[in-house]
């Protein structure tokens, strides 16, 4: 019998693998890794209350084989913890440094990625991979970069959902999504909606080959933030259509600058530049989006955020 017959992992049922793949809320010292130990007691010290904490286990498939975190917040900083093979990195990122965060699920693979400037003064970005299942653990996080939520009036919330209808027809799944993605007694300004981009680079007999510029993508302006949704170019598609997809949420208050040029494609390309860490999100409209991009401009000009042609 070989070892790996032998191993432990090999004598697992399916389900107990795949369940050995979710984060999980850990809710005492014991119950954390060993290998996280001397690290997080170190940063935890002597404080009376056990932080909010979630361990992410190594999950394998898509690309690339992920590694552990443990993650948890202290007062206003949020610290992940990367075990790899030589060793345990630390970050330390205190909310208000956090420029924005990245959201994405295809299927059942998900991440989180947080973006900023960490305690040491080091612009970075730390991604958190894991099982769709345990999505539910990282909201506590996410829900402390976004606007709190108001009260509305349901009648008053259901304006704001409806200025998404118009993508009924032309596509249902961005169209829940915009919706999904507000949280209550947000007030949508404006919403750009562009479909993928590709142009026709060669064609032999009946079939052309084409070149994608830019995936489907549609960005939301609202009272307190701009929200990026966008498909990902890892996720399969079926039909014209990829599964799942990826949101990015920007506080105004972190925009700094906003960019907008014509490509050597007749594109737009709009450019934001985010503070802290002067990180950039670039994307790409048909020109035929012109004057709703140069709208965006403005408006966020008002919103005393330099602009740039």
């Amino acid at each position: 019998m070989s070892s790996y017959q032998n191993s432990p992992f090999s004598m697992q049922t399916g389900a107990q693998q795949t369940m050995s793949s979710w984060a999980r809320v850990i809710e005492a010292f014991a119950e954390i890794p060993e290998a996280f130990k001397p690290t997080f007691k170190t940063l935890v010290g002597a404080e009376p209350l056990f932080p909010y904490t979630v361990f992410a286990p190594i999950i394998s498939g898509r690309l690339h084989k992920t590694t552990e975190k443990l993650v948890f917040e202290m007062g206003e900083t949020l610290y992940i913890l990367e075990r790899t093979r030589e060793e345990v990195k630390s970050f330390a990122y205190p909310y208000s440094m956090i420029s924005d965060f990245e959201f994405g699920s295809i299927l059942l693979y998900s991440w989180v990625t947080f973006r900023g400037v960490t305690q040491a003064g080091i612009a970075a970005s730390t991604t958190i991979e894991l099982n769709t299942t345990s999505v539910r653990h990282f909201t506590r996080f996410v829900n402390r970069l976004r606007p709190a939520p108001q009260k509305m009036e349901q009648i008053k919330q259901q304006a704001e959902r409806a200025k998404f209808d118009y993508l009924e027809n032309e596509n249902f799944k961005f169209m829940n999504y915009g919706m999904v993605s507000l949280v209550e007694g947000e007030k949508v300004i404006q919403t750009v909606w562009q479909p993928q981009i590709n142009f026709p680079i060669m064609k032999l007999g009946w079939h052309t080959f084409y070149r994608t510029r830019a995936l489907a993508h549609l960005l939301v302006l609202t009272d307190q933030e701009l929200i990026m949704i966008q498909d990902d170019e890892r996720s399969e598609e079926n039909r014209g259509v990829r599964y799942g997809g990826k949101w990015r949420y920007i506080g105004l208050d972190h925009l700094e600058t906003v960019e907008v040029q014509e490509d050597r494609d007749k594109l737009i390309r709009l450019t934001l530049s985010v503070t802290p860490g002067k990180q950039q999100m670039e994307s790409f409209f048909a020109a035929s989006h012109r004057e709703e991009i140069l709208q965006l401009q403005e408006t966020l000009q008002k919103i005393n955020i330099p602009s740039h042609n």
